[in-house]
C-alpha cells in the first residue's frame, strides 16, 4: 500500500472495524471538533437504536445516560459537516435493532432521516461504514439522495446489515455516478444474494470512470437465505477480470469451488491483472490451488494470498505453488523463469489441517524482498551452488563483466577466485571473442546476406517467368504458321473443286456455239 492517504482506505476500514474508539448517540459530541481549524482528519462514530446502550467493537459496552434527542441535533451535526474544513476520514453509522423488532422506532428513524437529508451535498466524508441489521431499506432510503449526489466518497462498507435486493436498488445512482469510489466492502450481510451482487456490480460496470481498487465479499447466511450461488461466483470472476484497477480482492463465499477458482485464475494470469493481495475462501481443494499455481507462472503482481475457510487441502496444492515460486527443477532456466513477486501464502489452521507444518511455514515465508531482489537471490543461489561450472548460463559476451561483478559483490574474492580458476568456466570467460564492433558488422553482413538471398530468389523467379513467356510466344507463332498453311491448302482445294464443277458447263457452251455456227453456214 502506498503512502498516499487515499490508498490507505482499505487498511483504515479494516482497522476501524477492530479498534473503533467508541460510537455515540449524542451527535453534539463532534460539533466542537468539526469547528476546529485543523488538518488532522476526523473519525465520526454514531449509534442509533431502540436501546440505550452503546457498544464498543471489542465487545465491551459503555453505558451513558441518553435523553431522547430531537431531529434538530442531527441536523446541526449535518450542517457542521457541510461547513467543516476538516477531512472526515471515516463516518461510522451503526443502526441496531434489539429483540425481535425488524425496524427502528419512529423517533430514531426521524433522526436518521434528518441526518441523511442534511448531508446532501457534503464533500468532507471520505469513507462510510454502515453497520448492523437495523440498516435496511428504510434507512438506506434516508441516505439515498446524499449517496446519489455524492461524487467524492472513496469507500463504502456494509457490515452485518440487512442489505438485500430492494435496498441495493436504492444505491444504483451512487454506483453509476460516483467516479471516486475505490473501496467496496460487503462483509457479513446475510441477505445478500445473486440478484443483489449482480445489481451492484452491474451498476459499477456501467460507470466507465470508476477505478475500484478494493473489492471484498464475505458471505454469511441467516436462516433459509439463498446466499450466493455458483453461477454468481462466475459473474464475480468476470467482474474482477473487467476491472483491471483492482489491487485487493477478498472473496469468502460458500460456493467458491474449484471451478470458480479456475475462472478467477484465468483473470489472475492475464497481463492486465494488478491484484497484489488475494484472499479467498470456499469449498475448493487442491485443484483450485493448482489453478492458482498455473496462474502464478505468468502473474507479476500478486504479493500475498490468504486462504481461509475451505476443505480437502493437502500438500499437493501447496507444493504446486512452491514449485512455481522456487522453480520446477534446479536448472538456470527454471530459476529465472519462476515467479518472483509472491511473498507469502497464508493458509488458516482449519484449511491446512491436513497439510504438513513444514510446507505451511514454507508458504508463509516465501520471501520478504521485492521482486528484483528475489530474482537476484535465486540467481546467486544457483551460481554459488554451481560456481565450478556455469556453462549452462550461456551469457552474451557483453554481459560477462557483469557476471564477474555480481559474483564479487555477492560472494567476495573467494567466490570470484573459484569462478576464475575453474577450467570449465575458462572457455566461457577467456576465449577470444569478437569485439563489439566486429559483432555489429557481422550482424550487418548477415542481414545483407539474407537480403541478397531474397534478391537471388526473386531474380530466379523472374527468369523462370521470362522463359515461360518466350516458350509461350514461340508456341503461339508455330500455331499461327500451321493455321496459315492449313488455310492456303483449303483455298487450293476449293479452287480445284470449282474447276471440276465448271468444266462441263464450259464444254457444253463451246459445243452449242459450234453447233450454231454450223447452222448459219448451211443456211447460206
Amino acid at each position: 500500500v502506498q503512502s498516499s492517504k487515499h490508498n490507505k482506505l482499505p487498511i483504515i476500514l479494516t482497522h476501524l472495524h477492530r479498534t473503533m474508539p467508541f460510537l455515540t448517540r449524542n451527535p453534539s459530541y463532534y460539533l466542537s471538533a468539526l469547528q476546529e481549524e485543523s488538518t488532522e482528519p476526523l473519525h465520526i462514530g454514531l449509534y442509533l437504536g431502540n436501546d440505550a446502550a452503546v457498544h464498543h467493537h471489542d465487545g465491551e459496552e459503555q453505558a451513558e445516560s441518553v435523553t431522547i434527542l430531537t431531529e434538530s441535533s442531527w441536523i446541526e451535526l449535518a450542517t457542521a459537516i457541510q461547513q467543516t474544513a476538516r477531512s472526515i476520514r471515516c463516518m461510522w453509522l451503526r443502526v441496531k435493532i434489539e429483540g425481535g423488532n425488524d425496524r427502528l422506532d419512529d423517533t430514531a428513524l426521524a433522526a436518521f432521516r434528518a441526518l441523511g437529508q442534511g448531508l446532501v451535498g457534503a464533500t468532507a466524508i471520505e469513507s462510510l461504514v454502515l453497520e448492523d441489521r437495523g440498516m435496511g431499506v428504510n434507512q438506506l432510503s434516508c441516505l439515498r439522495e446524499y449517496l446519489a449526489r455524492n461524487t467524492t466518497l472513496r469507500g463504502i462498507k456494509f457490515l452485518r446489515t440487512h442489505l438485500d435486493t430492494p435496498s441495493s436498488l436504492l444505491l444504483n445512482d451512487f454506483f453509476v455516478g460516483n467516479s471516486a469510489l475505490r473501496v467496496l466492502d460487503l462483509t457479513a450481510n446475510p441477505r445478500v444474494d445473486d440478484e443483489t451482487i449482480r445489481g451492484i456490480l452491474g451498476a459499477i460496470l456501467r460507470n466507465d470512470a470508476c477505478r475500484l481498487e478494493t473489492f471484498n465479499v464475505f458471505e454469511t447466511l441467516e436462516g433459509d437465505a439463498d446466499g450466493i450461488s455458483e453461477s454468481c461466483v462466475g459473474f464475480i470472476a468476470s467482474f474482477v477480470s473487467r476491472t483491471p484497477s483492482l489491487t485487493n480482492v477478498r472473496l469468502r463465499i460458500r460456493e467458491l469451488n474449484d471451478t470458480g477458482i479456475g475462472e478467477l485464475a484465468n483473470t489472475v494470469k492475464g497481463s492486465c491483472c494488478n491484484i497484489s493481495c488475494l484472499e479467498i475462501g470456499g469449498i475448493f481443494g487442491d485443484e483450485g490451488m493448482l489453478s492458482i499455481a498455473e496462474a502464478l507462472k505468468t502473474n507479476r503482481s500478486i504479493r500475498k494470498i490468504d486462504i481461509g475457510m475451505t476443505e480437502r487441502l493437502t500438500d499437493r496444492g501447496g507444493q504446486g505453488i512452491l514449485q512455481v515460486v522456487q522453480g520446477q527443477d534446479e536448472s538456470w532456466q527454471s530459476k529465472t523463469t519462476s515467479n518472483h513477486t509472491l511473498q507469502s501464502v497464508y493458509i488458516s489452521d482449519r484449511a491446512g489441517s491436513s497439510m504438513s507444518k513444514s510446507l505451511l511455514m514454507g508458504l508463509q515465508s516465501i520471501t520478504k524482498a521485492d521482486p528484483h531482489r528475489t530474482l537476484q537471490g535465486k540467481a546467486w543461489n544457483y551460481i554459488n551452488k554451481n560456481i565450478e561450472d556455469l556453462s549452462s548460463i550461456s551469457l552474451d559476451v557483453t554481459l560477462r563483466p557483469c557476471l564477474l561483478e555480481f559474483v564479487s559483490s555477492r560472494g567476495g574474492v573467494d567466490s570470484l577466485f573459484c569462478l576464475l580458476r575453474s577450467r570449465k568456466n575458462a572457455p566461457e570467460l577467456f576465449t577470444n571473442h569478437p569485439t563489439p564492433e566486429k559483432v555489429r558488422l557481422t550482424r550487418k553482413m548477415e542481414k545483407a546476406s539474407k537480403e541478397n538471398e531474397v534478391l537471388k530468389a526473386l531474380l530466379k523467379s523472374e527468369r523462370r517467368h521470362r522463359s515461360q513467356r518466350q516458350m509461350s510466344q514461340s508456341t503461339n507463332q508455330s500455331e499461327n504458321i500451321h493455321l496459315r498453311d492449313q488455310e492456303e491448302d483449303e483455298q487450293h482445294q476449293m479452287k480445284a473443286m470449282a474447276r471440276c464443277l465448271l468444266l462441263p458447263f464450259f464444254k457444253a457452251f463451246e459445243m452449242c456455239k459450234h453447233f450454231m455456227d454450223l447452222l448459219k453456214e448451211s443456211h447460206r
